[in-house]
């Protein structure tokens, strides 16, 4: 298979791995109204890390400083992400939180000059403005324009979304990427606990539902540990940019899941805003491979 053929194929894994979070959108939004958030997140991700070791468990005997280094790098923004989203959600609505979140589409290719000096090209370009503006019309009212401590909050895990897809890409090429995934797993895991154990202590226990349990199993197991695995195998195949236009589908397999399941509608907007979406990220696949790019690719 050709370099452009490889690129097609990780990418297409990728956008499989956001229709593994959409579907989680009407699960967890269930879930948390019989468990508190970071007692979830913690099995979540302590299910997540778990299942890594299980399966991988020969690639993770021998560890070297640096893999560590850059896995807790990871993990802490990987956490930073799921922190902001889940507080910031208390204090400002679904909506809100929805497109803020969305806005890390337009701050990766901004950490990504910075830190990797990677080249917005047109065809990018586009593709981000069709996300973004396809983000607010999904998600459009008037309540997006008035500011509070949770759009503040939303906004940092924005950035740490962000920072998470350029640290994957430059990471990931540099150190094995399966140990990177259980330690940034069992940090967010160690994190998220400590605030459990802060803020919810009286919740960590086992006496939940059967409809929690298995809510942490499809999150902790297919959207966590397997979704990330495939992020971290998969994403140095192509550039964050892209990556983030991807990504940037997920509240539109958030709102067809959540249609499907509980019957929610996002309106003649919605729908427009979902299909720009989809228009921004087929037109960032069009642009030309340049010589010497991407020359190492091989899955």
């Amino acid at each position: 298979m050709n370099k452009l053929g490889n690129r097609f194929k990780a990418e297409m894994t990728l956008l499989g791995v956001v229709i593994i979070w959409g579907y989680t959108f009407p699960v967890i939004k269930n879930v948390l109204n019989a468990i508190p958030p970071f007692t979830f997140l913690t099995y979540r991700f302590f299910l997540a890390f778990l299942s890594i070791f299980l399966i991988f468990r020969h690639k993770l005997k021998k560890f070297n400083l640096q893999t560590i280094y850059k896995g807790f790098l990871l993990g802490l923004f990987l956490f930073i992400g799921y922190f902001g989203q889940t507080v910031g959600t208390q204090f400002t609505t679904a909506t809100k939180t929805a497109f803020i979140t969305g806005i890390s589409v337009v701050l990766v290719p901004v950490f990504s000059f910075f830190w990797i000096r990677e080249k917005l090209r047109f065809n990018s370009l586009v593709g981000v403005l069709l996300a973004t503006l396809g983000l607010f019309l999904m998600n459009a009212n008037g309540e997006l324009f008035l500011i509070n401590k949770g759009d503040a909050l939303v906004f940092l895990c924005a950035v740490g979304f962000a920072l998470y897809i350029v640290a994957v890409h430059v990471y990931t090429k540099e150190y094995d990427y399966v140990q990177l995934v259980f330690i940034q797993l069992v940090t967010v895991f160690l994190l998220f606990f400590l605030m459990s154990i802060l803020l919810e202590r009286e919740a960590l226990h086992f006496s939940y539902h059967l409809s929690v349990f298995w809510a942490i199993v499809i999150t902790g197991v297919f959207a966590t540990a397997f979704a990330l695995y495939l992020q971290n195998r998969f994403q140095q195949y192509s550039s964050p940019t892209k990556i983030a236009i991807i990504f940037s589908t997920e509240p539109v397999f958030g709102a067809l899941f959540s249609h499907l399941i509980l019957g929610e509608t996002t309106g003649v907007h919605g729908v427009i805003g979902g299909i720009a979406i989809f228009i921004g990220m087929l037109i960032a696949q069009l642009e030309k491979e340049e010589k010497g790019e991407a020359a190492d690719l091989h899955i």
